[in-house]
């Protein structure tokens, strides 16, 4: 721990236009009687467990799960962000990181793709949970054969991945995209 405090509201690390909130934000303190079953997505949560099970019978609460939370707030959990030297195979990466969520999410149903857009001729895949942006970033990898840089916010569910490229402007040097 270095010491720092992240204070509410302000954006460090976050996204432009994101506040900062401390950990386990979308997590729900009580459950219901019988279990939790998401309005938006059709998730069903038993015994603290999310997953596409059919609701029980008995009483159920209908919420938000975590996921769509996020989706919701806007509020991404992972920002992977791949270059614009990696960009001319956009259709290939798209379908590489929804293959990845299809995959992810029998497994993890929390874990979603949230976008995937252009910003400045880098590629920005936004995604509600950390272990689907890392498994993103491990894939163009080993796909690209190109190292990726993986960066925690502190004391936050977030994390970022940007891959340092050499720049054939600066005759090789190191240069962040």
């Amino acid at each position: 721990m270095t010491g720092r405090t992240i204070h509410p509201g302000t954006k460090k690390d976050r996204p432009r236009g994101v506040m900062a909130r401390g950990p386990g934000v979308s997590r729900r303190s009580g459950k219901g009687v019988d279990g939790l079953l998401c309005k938006e997505c059709g998730l069903v949560q038993l015994r603290g467990t999310w997953s596409f099970t059919p609701a029980p019978s008995g009483r159920v609460a209908k919420v938000l799960c975590p996921a769509c939370t996020r989706v919701r707030d806007r509020y991404p959990a992972g920002v992977v962000t791949i270059p614009a030297a990696l960009v001319d195979r956009r259709e290939e990466i798209t379908n590489l990181v929804r293959n990845l969520e299809r995959n992810e999410s029998e497994e993890h149903p929390l874990e979603r793709v949230m976008d995937v857009k252009s910003v400045a001729g880098a590629l920005v895949v936004t995604t509600t949970g950390v272990h689907l942006a890392r498994h993103v970033a491990h894939k163009l990898a080993k796909r690209f054969h190109k190292k990726p840089r993986i960066r925690y916010a502190d004391d936050e569910e977030l994390v970022h991945v940007d891959w340092v490229l050499p720049d054939p402007q600066e005759g090789g040097r190191k240069a962040r995209r």
